[in-house]
């Protein structure tokens, strides 16, 4: 509830109603400033492992497409036979216990153990290594000190744990957001100042082709941290992923669809799939790292009943909260391919250069 009326806020147009809630929002973000220039300043010595540490992370609250650009990356690392451990707070879930299994052992495990983000990436990634806890710094020591060889560590979301040491931080920023968003949380979606992007080894610009002017978003981004690469990363629809299926996206063309997701930013999803089809039921948003109770799911099969709707269609990371469920008609996810320019291998040479990992041969 919370975070609708926040998002309420956050998306208000002009002089409203929503102006005096938002003035309080505004004198709030002044002390979540002063707390995140503090906490920063009072982490004075970091955590070190014994491998190369890379963080994948952002400085805003919500979705900017962090998790499909670290599975990018993971994934062209294990092509090229690195031996890669993902840390992860996983966030959202119900459970509090530490892990660290590979992939394919952390997909059998109850979602509620291993949170969405963390059951998303180990069903692409099961040759990965995940290590799981509360603290990303604990999370990290237990990695690097498993009976699994390592050659590096991924760090999710990782660009505002100060406590640990990273020898590459990577930031996605979604190119999508309107400027006017850019403000501290939450009055806006940033974590910390805009000027933090000076840390960045390296700039994603996520979701590129919904750019309002990609070239100047560029050339900003360029200023404010003149030491960062910029890359820009395009997000592609691949297939509609059902349990025991997958169909080419023109499949829902003429098919009426109702749609729900619990992510960060529910308009990004909710444009790609009007690019789809036009016959658009319902689209239902839920809170990040929703938590799909009873009421929850025959809400939507309510719904789609009601509107005697085809397909239900929602993200990867929510059909795998609520695939086991009964609603009546077919549940499928869209699957994700990501094109970076200049290029992931351009990204990844210049990464394992930074961390002196030579590239693998054969």
């Amino acid at each position: 509830m919370l975070e609708k009326i926040w998002k309420k806020i956050l998306r208000r147009k002009g002089l409203s109603l929503w102006f005096i809630p938002a003035l309080i929002l505004w004198v709030v973000s002044l002390f979540y400033r002063v707390g995140s220039i503090l906490v920063r300043g009072l982490k004075t010595s970091k955590q070190s492992l014994p491998v190369p540490v890379i963080s994948v992370g952002n400085i805003a609250v919500g979705g900017t497409g962090k998790t499909p650009i670290l599975m990018t990356i993971a994934r062209f690392l294990l092509s090229e036979g690195y031996n890669v451990g993902i840390v992860s707070s996983a966030y959202g879930r119900i459970g509090s216990g530490s892990f660290v299994k590979p992939g394919y052992q952390v997909i059998d495990m109850p979602i509620e153990e291993t949170g969405d983000e963390v059951m998303l990436l180990s069903d692409a990634l099961p040759e990965a290594i995940f290590s799981v806890d509360s603290s990303k710094t604990s999370a990290a020591q237990n990695a690097a000190s498993s009976e699994y060889p390592l050659d590096l560590i991924l760090v999710d979301d990782g660009f505002q744990h100060y406590g640990l040491h990273r020898d590459f931080d990577i930031v996605t920023y979604d190119g999508s957001v309107p400027r006017s968003y850019l403000r501290m949380f939450p009055f806006g979606i940033l974590r910390e100042p805009i000027t933090a992007l000076k840390r960045a080894d390296i700039i994603i610009i996520t979701r590129a082709k919904f750019a309002k002017d990609i070239g100047r978003l560029q050339d900003r981004l360029g200023k404010l941290a003149p030491e960062s690469e910029v890359y820009l990363a395009r997000f592609q629809l691949g297939e509609l992923i059902g349990p025991d299926e997958r169909l080419p996206v023109k499949y829902i063309e003429d098919k009426s669809v109702l749609i729900f997701a619990g992510i960060g930013n529910f308009r990004a999803f909710l444009r790609e799939i009007r690019g789809l089809t036009r016959d658009i039921d319902a689209a239902i948003e839920f809170s990040d790292h929703q938590i799909y109770d009873e009421n929850s799911l025959n809400r939507i099969k309510s719904l789609a009943e009601k509107n005697n709707s085809e397909i239900i269609l929602t993200t990867a990371k929510d059909w795998f909260k609520v695939r086991h469920f009964d609603f009546g008609r077919k549940l499928y996810y869209l699957s994700q391919q990501i094109d970076i320019d200049p290029g992931e291998e351009k990204l990844v040479s210049h990464l394992l250069k930074k961390i002196d990992i030579k590239q693998r041969v054969g």
